[in-house]
């Protein structure tokens, strides 16, 4: 034991003596292993916001649609909410973009109508005002629910309530008013659901009245169930009710789309980008072992009578061997270090720059074990690497040692 923490010494005394040419051969350990780290953490922060984020958005829901002319009967939906007790309700949706203009600007609008569980389509909690009730779906009132980020932009307030709200759509203008403010929904969340502009949500029976669409058939509803668990399921049996009391078996004209399916992919892409990432990294990596490969071997060079000094004095072989992978090691792992603390700080600068420019909080995720997994790889790397110059200083005889 007291042997290896000479060698130790040795290595830091060395290393001490020739400051600037360690830097510069740890350079591309830094850079490599501070890339490592700043990716792992901001990919592994970002997919535990995005997690956060759409934990209400998934919700117990799949969509059910139609490709083509036809269209579901409204009444098969209800006899399918009918069969299946894990099937809780149900509503049409028809959305349309429209605008609204507040002085000389002029704002898009997203509006999506439909029955009243068109609340369940959005997590989001009501902040002011209720949602549009069952009697006013009947009657057709001309009411809404907006966000709060569309309340700050068209009253430059977030209590709404009770506001007169001017849309233009398809040619008509119709005057609806605030019911309901709810919490505007995350980016994340209109990526996902293709929401452009500030979101509306009316009575479907009001675009009936102002468009003339057909209640009784639709092409386009969300189906709610009671459970994540049984939407996969639900899906797939809702779907085969549907084709078959449309007599559509085996035309592929009706289908259903689940949103977890869109956040799997997400996932997937994302963890894709950031394999990529570690990957240009990790050749980074490789060009900073061969660095310290290269320093060694001239480190070996200028020491050559150094080597030949202390085997003549007895030194063996392995001691020789072990003072140079130490040297390396080091070099490495204090390279290491180095490049995990800058990681850490370029992840909490780029999780700082987002915030401030997008509003999004994405907390860089740090993991311990793998923090020290990363100074005992780049500990490796040196080792590896500083190997064959270890090994052709150890076979050095003294003779030839002391001659050079």
């Amino acid at each position: 034991m007291g042997k290896f923490f000479e060698y130790w010494k040795m290595a830091f005394f060395n290393i001490r003596s020739n400051k600037v040419r360690a830097f510069l051969t740890m350079l591309g350990i830094i850079i490599g292993i501070s890339s490592v780290v700043a990716v792992m953490s901001i990919g592994n922060g970002v997919k535990n916001w995005i997690s956060g984020s759409l934990n209400g958005i998934i919700g117990s829901n799949f969509e059910v649609y139609t490709v083509g002319t036809k269209r579901i009967p409204v009444s098969t939906i209800e006899t399918l909410c009918e069969k299946y007790d894990h099937i809780t309700g149900f509503t049409e949706i028809y959305a349309f973009n429209g605008s609204v203009v507040r002085g000389r600007k002029e704002e898009k609008v997203m509006v999506r109508s439909g029955r009243t569980d068109l609340e369940k389509n959005n997590s989001a909690e009501i902040l002011y005002g209720t949602y549009f009730s069952g009697e006013q779906w009947n009657e057709g009132d001309m009411v809404c629910v907006i966000d709060t980020a569309g309340a700050k932009a068209f009253f430059g307030k977030e209590d709404a309530v009770g506001e007169r709200l001017e849309i233009t759509a398809y040619g008509r203008d119709f005057a609806l008013r605030v019911v309901g403010v709810r919490k505007a929904s995350s980016t994340i969340g209109n990526l996902l659901t293709g929401a452009s502009g500030y979101s509306v949500e009316i009575p479907s029976t009001v675009t009936r009245d102002m468009f003339g669409v057909d209640l009784d058939l639709v092409s386009d509803a969300v189906i709610f169930v009671d459970s994540p668990d049984n939407v996969a399921e639900m899906s797939a049996k809702g779907r085969r009710f549907i084709e078959a009391s449309m007599n559509e078996r085996g035309s592929d004209t009706v289908k259903t789309y689940e949103l977890s399916s869109s956040i799997s992919s997400f996932s997937t892409i994302l963890t894709a980008i950031t394999a990529f990432v570690m990957l240009v990294a990790g050749i980074s990596l490789f060009v900073g072992g061969v660095g310290v490969m290269n320093i060694m071997l001239v480190s070996v060079t200028e020491r050559t009578r150094e080597i030949g000094i202390r085997k003549s004095l007895g030194a063996r072989t392995s001691s020789i061997l072990w003072q140079f992978l130490i040297e390396s090691g080091m070099i490495s792992l204090m390279g290491g270090v180095i490049g995990i603390l800058l990681g850490y700080g370029f992840s909490l600068l780029a999780s700082l720059i987002v915030k401030t420019a997008a509003g999004m909080e994405i907390a860089p995720s740090f993991n311990i074990f793998f923090m020290l997994g990363v100074a005992a790889f780049s500990m490796g790397i040196g080792v590896f690497f500083g190997l064959y110059p270890a090994r052709k200083a150890a076979r050095m005889t003294p003779i030839d040692a002391l001659r050079s």
